[in-house]
């Protein structure tokens, strides 16, 4: 029985120690961003926070370079001297922001099923492109001895090209939600 992989580049790329370790630091900021989020009160930032990322669907454009911005950080810390703590970083952050949204509005009483729609259904589109090319910024720092991204210029393209598209993703199901 053949076993059915993940397209080309990504199969071996989902199997380092890279890839698992920065799942990890998602895991971890999603845990502490869920935390804060459930317990922030009216007067908290997270609150402000969250109701300015829930007008970012309405402005579509800006919930599109909003998207792609995550993509360009992994490009800006491998600049960087210490490139991996960072991009480490970049994924707890945005764990915690994208678990601190959902946590707010279900601590706020908001529908949940709009949550799971409106940032559960993108956020599997944009993480996972994210996760990825942090991956790839990372281990082109280690086969190379600097980063370099000849080698993976279009599916970190791809990438880019997913993160956009869970925004506009976004963008779809909070105007079918308010309908």
């Amino acid at each position: 029985m053949n076993k059915q992989h993940i397209l080309g580049f990504f199969d071996s790329l989902v199997r380092t120690p890279a890839f698992l370790f920065l799942c990890a630091m998602f895991l971890c900021g999603a845990l502490a961003g869920g935390l804060t989020g459930l317990h922030a009160s009216a007067g908290d930032s997270a609150v402000e926070l969250t109701a300015m990322l829930s007008v970012l669907p309405e402005q579509t454009l800006k919930s599109v370079l909003c998207a792609v911005l995550w993509l360009v950080l992994p490009l800006i810390c491998a600049l960087l001297r210490m490139a991996s703590l960072c991009l480490s970083a970049v994924v707890a952050a945005r764990g915690f922001v994208l678990a601190l949204t959902v946590a707010v509005g279900i601590g706020q009483g908001e529908d949940v099923l709009l949550l799971l729609c409106a940032a559960g259904l993108p956020a599997i589109l944009s993480v996972s492109a994210l996760l990825a090319a942090c991956a790839m910024v990372w281990q082109s720092g280690e086969t190379a001895g600097r980063y370099s991204l000849h080698a993976c210029r279009l599916p970190y393209a791809l990438c880019v090209g997913l993160a956009a598209l869970s925004a506009l993703l976004r963008v779809a199901m909070a105007a079918l939600w308010n309908l």
